[in-house]
């Protein structure tokens, strides 16, 4: 039996700040406990609390 796994998908952005186009490509793990807004938010709590 083959250990394959189904690819996560990526995402791919496109932003146009001035005459630059930048490309950002994230994924997230399936197994993740939480999103990446909610994990930003947390990390910038924990930072100002310190």
């Amino acid at each position: 039996m083959e250990n394959t796994k189904n690819p996560v998908p990526e995402m791919i952005r496109e932003y146009q700040i001035g005459n630059t186009c930048y490309v950002v490509k994230s994924r997230s793990k399936e197994q993740a406990q939480e999103d990446a807004v909610t994990k930003v938010k947390r990390l910038i709590r924990n930072d100002l609390k310190q």
